[in-house]
């Protein structure tokens, strides 16, 4: 390469960097441009054309729908104006109404001449009754809906007749909610168990019943047959007399109550006085609609009412019929029962009645999909829970509803292109029903996609023909394009490879043209890039820090030592320097670092780039001295690895650009800093350990060690076994349970070994006893249990294991000096039950009280023989810690109650021989004695029983739930007790050991735990 080439005609470079687009790329352009603008206007006419005849063919059919729906619509009201006409000429009805007013009138009466007196205090508790069922009903569901309700007086306001008949029909019913038009007749309620027998009797002889027994299976005939929902006789007093589905407004007045306000006084009132618009009424048409509503007497359900009056032969007025009809009949009509693509609606078509306050009458097909503001919560007639409706919910805001009642249009019925409530444009027709008494309209759309889908479709077909047309052109364009700019293209992708890292790439020399003599030019400098490099890349080979740069805004740069992916295990060019320090899923390497030192290590870096700030000023401020990181093992197993992280700043022309980071391993340096402490620890640990048991003989520490560690390994064993006791169809609240059962059977024995540690004086191992109650209890507070919850009781259980087996290797060593560490250090006579004195005053001195303990201890029964020192020791350490926390009272309380301050309790152990030779052990306290109103008031609180059948407990009941598992009359838990598992264990080992136990007391006496176990 000649020394000239560099400087020979610099000029003509210029005109090649300039050009702008290639050949290739404007003929592409060019070509590529035509074809769209021919491509888009001939689909564009296609849509139109198409567009416009599919509308015209669409609001055609839309409109023969909406006159046949129009049509079934006003021939379903005709038929059931003519029904309820007919049915309010019937002798059989102006009987019925005339004996059931009677009946009603006279119900009271006629109970008391059949013998039973309907006094003040049964219809209290017939009140009482009522008032729990409304509670439960009506009242709480019409509250779910967001309305106003007051309490059951106010709202229900019955009269003694209508609270009689709502509890012999209603309430004591036995059928079935939703089927209480069952067992209504003389036969069914003479039978009816739920009722007294005096009562029952007595009110089937009423003329009201015989009068239901009558005609209910008449009015179920004509229920039946005409699909009605209810059949409602009302008598000329507003009383409703009779109902077939016997629901909340049976036996009421339609003028008190929540009756006041609703759709069937306002029928009732319409059809009495036969008070419908003026010019609404035909000749002969007594029959009074009302729209559609949400009535209170059938759980807030929406409801449409048709009354008509029960005349004399006279003229005079009987009564009123009325036919509840619910909404869901309406529904069907209009929804064709669901078969939408049958009649044209496609998959986004509906029609839907509308009131005049803009809502729903019909459900929406959608309404699974409407906006939350149109939806409401629902409930069906009977009272259960209905999935939400849009039925009455919300008003719609599209403009077909709005033209149906604006009064700014010149018509109520047409056509319209909208924006339904869905967010959907749609194409839909509408019109005004015009029905006697209802103001509604109809509306009958669906979306445009799905309207014009068809001029979609041969849209679709053009665009696609003259797609391959276009592509045709195009292939053509870049073949003749490819001729012209080969050379430059293949200058390019040399450029992009070495610009990817492969320094090897040369451009290929193909012609002695401009391009020619711009390749040659550019190979020569990648020959001076490449051997510099190579003297970099030596330098990052052989280094054994973490060496890189990143720059400004944080990003680490390509280009660092070799040691660095070894270091991270991962490649970290073009990374975010923060995200290397945050964890990420899938890493081997995961960083343990919290968001505060992020945010510091962020603001350091700030600094750092400052040029006004000296670095080695802020060296000493760097939070990444020392970061932790964690790498996960092909085994699952996780180590810990600690790298230093320092910061240099990298100035170009007096400017900081770039920072070099240096990152040093020093987990070696640091896990022998971490071995010190932990030794430190241990030692610390044992010589805590050593000077706890240092006041007891190596025999008795060593048999409450062997005890302690028999109980923690069969408690280990029974975790390990209920891993495996899972079967096929388990269900998740059976394993639930069987967790709990574990739980109770393993705080149990954590509460003994927690009793005898405290006994012996052994505080070390008591705490660590009682962290486990406390991860017990934890466990146990929760809705429901799962087998990871037992994690850290496992964990826990082995620690206290360890410590045993610890303590064990220490009493090796200290048998050697058993006669310093053997003998009681007061030099006061010891024996199985002094501890127990011990123990009742640390225990009273935790809890402010005062104590002094009687030992009265047969000659010969000082010390336990076995297996009863395995067993009883603990047990009795219950006991006292018993009458300490629940018998004992502070001296205040005793001084209040005329007591000696200090309170006493008793421990008597004698031989009893009466048939079978046995010890009685006896503990005793004078202190509150078992207050059974407080065993009443805390089995109601955790759920033992309720209110109703707390009562009617015996004192031997109430005495049995001391004994019960979780059980406890405290409030909170302690250390000393609270948790309910020490009179349960107390029962398990008196009946393992074949003994009884007793428990006498006397309130603000005394309270005495006898144990009886036989010996040999």
């Amino acid at each position: 390469m000649s020394a000239k080439a560099p400087i020979e005609k610099p000029e003509e470079a210029e005109p090649l960097s300039s050009r702008g687009l290639t050949i290739r790329s404007k003929l592409l352009v060019f070509t590529t441009g035509i074809g769209f603008l021919i491509l888009a206007a001939l689909t564009v006419t296609a849509f139109f054309l198409s567009a416009v005849a599919l509308r015209s063919a669409r609001l055609d059919g839309f409109r023969s729908l909406m006159t046949s729906l129009s049509q079934s619509i006003n021939t379903f009201f005709t038929d059931q104006r003519r029904d309820i006409t007919a049915q309010s000429e019937l002798q059989t009805i102006r009987y019925a109404v005339t004996e059931l007013s009677s009946g009603y009138e006279h119900l009271i009466e006629d109970l008391d001449a059949a013998g039973f007196k309907a006094d003040r205090a049964f219809i209290e508790q017939v009140r009482q009754n009522l008032r729990e069922a409304y509670e439960k009903g009506p009242i709480a569901n019409l509250r779910a809906l967001g309305q106003q309700v007051a309490g059951f007086d106010e709202f229900a306001e019955l009269s003694p007749a209508a609270m009689l008949l709502q509890y012999v029909y209603i309430v004591s019913n036995p059928a079935s909610v939703g089927y209480k038009f069952q067992n209504n007749s003389v036969s069914d309620i003479s039978k009816n168990s739920n009722l007294s027998t005096e009562f029952r009797n007595a009110f089937a002889k009423t003329m009201f019943a015989r009068a239901m027994d009558r005609y209910h299976g008449l009015f179920e005939t004509i229920v039946r047959r005409n699909n009605y929902f209810d059949l409602i006789l009302v008598d000329d007093l507003g009383n409703v007399v009779y109902t077939f589905e016997k629901s909340w407004d049976f036996g009421t007045n339609v003028f008190k109550g929540w009756r006041q306000q609703s759709e069937l006084k306002k029928v009732f009132l319409g059809a009495w006085y036969g008070s419908i618009a003026s010019g609404e009424r035909s000749a002969g048409d007594e029959v009074v609609i009302t729209d559609i509503g949400r009535y209170a007497g059938a759980n807030g359900a929406p409801m449409l009412f048709l009354g008509c009056p029960i005349n004399n032969r006279l003229g005079g007025r009987l009564g009123v019929v009325i036919h509840v009809v619910e909404s869901s009949t309406l529904t069907d009509l209009v929804t064709f029962q669901g078969r939408w693509p049958a009649v044209g609606l496609g998959e986004t078509g509906e029609a839907y009645i509308v009131g005049p306050d803009m809502r729903l009458r019909t459900e929406s097909r959608f309404v699974k999909e409407l906006p939350e503001r149109i939806k409401t919560k629902a409930f069906a007639p009977d009272g259960s829970p209905a999935p939400l409706s849009s039925i009455l919910g919300g008003p719609l805001h599209n403009k077909a509803v709005e033209n149906i009642f604006s009064d700014q249009t010149l018509s109520n019925a047409g056509e319209v292109t909208f924006f339904d409530d869905l967010g959907r444009e749609s194409l839909a027709v509408y019109e005004q029903l015009g029905m006697q008494g209802l103001d509604w309209g109809l509306v009958v759309t669906i979306s445009t996609d799905e309207a014009f889908a068809p001029a979609v479709h041969l849209t679709r077909l053009i665009a696609f023909g003259g797609f391959v047309i276009l592509i045709m052109a195009i292939l053509a364009a870049l073949t003749f394009g490819h001729v012209l700019s080969r050379p430059i293209v293949q200058l390019v992708r040399t450029a992009e490879e070495i610009g990817s890292g492969d320094l090897s790439a040369r451009a290929p020399i193909s012609s002695k043209d401009e391009i020619g003599f711009l390749a040659e030019r550019f190979n020569y400098m990648i020959d001076q890039v490449e051997a510099r490099g190579r003297q970099v890349h030596k330098i990052l080979e052989t280094v054994n820090e973490g060496l890189f740069l990143m720059g400004p805004d944080f990003i680490i740069q390509p280009g660092y030592s070799k040691i660095t992916e070894a270091i991270f295990q991962r490649k970290i060019d073009g990374m975010a320097f923060l995200d290397l320090l945050s964890p990420v899923p899938s890493a081997v390497l995961q960083p343990v670092i919290s968001a505060e030192t992020l945010l510091a290590t962020k603001h350091y870096l700030d600094l750092v780039l400052n040029p006004r700030i000296k670095e080695k000023l802020i060296q000493q401020t760097n939070p990444l001295g020392e970061v932790e990181f964690r790498i996960t093992q092909p085994g699952g197993a996780q180590r810990s690895k600690f790298l230093e992280f320092r910061f240099n700043r990298v100035d170009e022309g007096g400017k900081p650009t770039q920072i070099m980071v240096t990152v040093l391993d020093s987990t070696s340096r640091i896990a022998l800093t971490k071995q010190i402490k932990e030794n430190e620890a241990k030692a610390k640990t044992q010589i805590e350990m050593l000077f706890g048991i240092m006041h007891l003989d190596p025999p008795i520490l060593g048999e409450f060690l062997n005890h302690t560690k028999a109980e923690i390994t069969g408690m280990l064993s029974l975790l390990e076994a209920e891993q495996f006791g899972s079967h096929a169809g388990e269900l998740s609240t059976e394993r639930s349970d069987r967790y709990l059962r574990l739980l109770q059977k393993i705080s149990r024995s954590i509460h003994l070994i927690k009793g005898n540690a405290a006994m012996l004086q052994l505080s070390y191992f008591e705490n660590l006893a009682h962290r486990i109650e406390e991860k017990i209890a934890a466990v146990r507070s929760g809705v429901s249990v799962a087998g990871e919850q037992f994690l850290p009781i496992t964990t826990g259980l082995g620690s206290l294991l360890d410590q045993i087996e610890m303590t064990h290797d220490l009493i090796g060593r200290l048998l050697s000096m058993q006669k310093v560490f053997g003998k009681t250090a007061r030099g006061v006579e010891q024996n199985d039950f002094t501890p127990l004195a011990t123990l009742a005053d640390e225990i009273a001195q935790r809890n402010g009280k005062q104590i002094r303990v009687d030992l009265q201890i047969q000659d010969g029964l000082a010390e336990f023989k076995s297996p009863l020192r395995e067993n009883v020791p603990g047990m009795l350490a219950q006991l006292v810690r018993n009458a300490v926390l629940h018998g004992i009272e502070t001296p205040g309380e005793r001084l209040s109650h005329g007591k000696h301050p200090i309170g006493e309790i008793r421990i008597c152990a004698y031989l009893q021989n009466e048939g079978q030779k046995r010890m009685v052990l006896t503990v005793r306290d004078d202190g509150r004695g078992i207050n059974y109103q407080l065993l009443r008031r805390r089995a109601v609180q955790l759920g033992y029983a309720s209110m109703k059948t707390i009562g009617a407990w015996t004192r031997q009941q109430l005495m049995g739930l001391l004994f019960e598992t979780g059980f406890t009359t405290m409030d909170r838990p302690t250390t000393d007790g609270g948790r309910g598992v020490g009179l349960d264990a107390v029962r398990d080992l008196i009946a393992k050991l074949g003994g009884v136990l007793n428990v006498s007391s006397q309130e603000g006496v005394y309270c005495e735990f006898r144990l009886e176990i036989p010996v040999a």
